[in-house]
């Protein structure tokens, strides 16, 4: 994933805002306002850039679920699950989707599963915290980032004019990035196994 510095992304903060440099106080307020943002926009749309796969292992569970086959999503692994494979799908063109039911945390498979591990797709655990040193800003969401403190940055100051201003081209930018997303997820999309299902029917004869 191409990134971005935070201190890339402050100076840009600083000439929109014009300032050459913040007070200890108006920075703290642009690190809480930054990081508030990307989480908000991290889960926005399934964004290529900070898609993963992970492997679990699946075991009987008692508490807080009782289950013969699930594996909890802790803070480590994956934020949101978007598919569950018996195989790495990205590696591997015979993976089969696996049914799943998300409950209290955890995947859980159906009991007759024969699964002893799984592969998780999902997106990437945002970092608890952007800032000095932060070297992994993700890159597309820069010129929304810009934007959205920005026009935090005009609210906190009274200036709800300007505030909304800016609220509404970052949205805009958002939406473009989002556009984006939904025209690439053809060349993105996962080709799985599937299992040819069967029907029972009556054949009618008609006779005349």
């Amino acid at each position: 994933m191409r990134t971005v510095t935070y201190d890339e992304l402050k100076s840009r903060f600083t000439s929109a805002i014009g300032v050459d440099q913040l007070l200890a106080s108006e920075e703290t307020a642009f690190k809480n306002s930054l990081n508030d943002r990307v989480k908000g926009a991290w889960t926005r749309a399934q964004w290529p850039e900070l898609m993963t796969v992970v492997e679990l292992s699946v075991a009987a569970t008692t508490t807080p679920v009782a289950a013969d086959k699930a594996v909890q999503i802790d803070n480590s692994s994956v934020l949101d699950v978007f598919g569950v494979y018996d195989k790495n799908p990205y590696t591997d063109r015979t993976a089969v989707q696996l049914d799943y039911r998300l409950v209290n945390g955890y995947i859980v498979l159906p009991a007759e599963s024969s699964a002893t591990s799984i592969f998780v797709v999902g997106n990437q655990v945002p970092p608890s915290d952007y800032g000095d040193g932060t070297t992994t800003l993700p890159r597309f969401l820069e010129r929304y980032l810009v934007l959205a403190c920005v026009s935090d940055w005009y609210k906190a100051d009274g200036m709800l004019e300007k505030s909304l201003a800016e609220e509404a081209v970052a949205e805009e930018t958002l939406a473009l990035e989002i556009d984006r997303v939904e025209r690439l997820e053809g060349m993105n999309k996962i080709t799985i196994q599937t299992y040819p299902s069967y029907t029972l029917g009556v054949s009618i004869l008609q006779t005349t």
